[in-house]
C-alpha cells in the first residue's frame, strides 16, 4: 500500500456512487488507488522549445507536499526571489490577475493571515512572481493544492527540497491526473474566509 499524500479537507476522491458506472470516469476512479500520489517532486529543464527563449527560468518542477507543509514549503521558495515580487491570483478556471510589485516581506506578511485559506480553497489559485528581461522565478499553487514552480538555481532549489525531505520522483502523479471532489473551506470552518471575498480582499491590497 504506498503512502498517500496529505489532501487538504476540501479536496477527495468521488465515491463510486458519485461517479458513472462502468465509465472513463470508474475506470480511473479505480486506477487511482495504486497511483503514485505521494510526496515528493518532479523536475523538468528548460526546453529548446522556440516559445521558451525569452523565458528567463532554467527549470521546472511540479511538487506533491503534506498540506499542513504547504504554506512552509510556500515560504521556502520565497527565498528563492528577490526582495520585490508581484501576486498572481483568481478563481479556478478563470483569468488569472496579476498584482503590483512590491515588497516580498510585506506580501507574505499579508497573505500569512489568509494561508489556512491559501492552502486548502481549492477554488482559488494563487502564486508569487518576479519576472525581469533576464529572469523568471514563479511559485504557483494550482487548485489542488500542489506547486508549481519556475526557476534559477537549482542546486538551491534542491537543498529546500532535501530540507523538507522530498526527493525527486520520476513517475510521481498528482491528484489532478485523476477524478476529483471539491468541497467549499466554509463547509468544514465556519470562520474561513469565503473564496469570492478573499479575491477581494487580495484585489484591495495588491491592485
Amino acid at each position: 500500500m504506498k503512502e498517500s499524500l496529505e489532501l487538504p479537507i476540501t479536496l477527495r476522491a468521488p465515491n463510486i456512487d458519485e461517479v458513472p458506472a462502468n465509465s472513463t470516469v470508474s475506470k480511473r476512479l479505480e486506477e487511482r488507488k495504486t497511483a503514485n500520489i505521494v510526496e515528493g517532486y518532479i523536475l523538468h529543464q528548460k526546453d529548446n522549445n522556440p516559445d521558451h527563449a525569452d523565458l528567463g527560468f532554467n527549470f521546472y518542477t511540479e511538487i506533491n507536499i503534506n498540506n499542513s507543509n504547504l504554506w512552509n514549503l510556500i515560504v521556502s521558495l520565497s527565498k528563492e526571489m528577490p526582495e520585490i515580487i508581484a501576486i498572481i491570483f483568481g478563481h479556478e478556471g478563470s483569468e488569472l490577475k496579476y498584482g503590483k510589485y512590491s515588497s516580498k516581506e510585506k506580501t507574505l506578511s499579508f497573505l500569512n493571515k489568509y494561508s489556512k485559506e491559501i492552502v486548502a480553497d481549492t477554488f482559488i489559485e494563487i502564486g508569487l512572481l518576479f519576472q525581469s528581461e533576464n529572469e523568471l522565478i514563479e511559485i504557483f499553487v494550482s487548485e489542488s493544492k500542489y506547486i508549481k514552480f519556475w526557476g534559477i538555481n537549482e542546486e538551491s532549489f534542491t537543498q529546500i527540497m532535501n530540507n523538507f525531505n522530498l526527493k525527486q520522483i520520476d513517475d510521481i502523479e498528482f491528484v489532478d491526473e485523476y477524478p476529483k471532489v471539491r468541497e467549499p473551506l466554509r463547509l468544514f470552518d465556519e470562520t474561513a474566509v469565503e473564496t469570492n471575498d478573499l479575491i477581494k480582499m487580495f484585489e484591495k491590497e495588491f491592485i
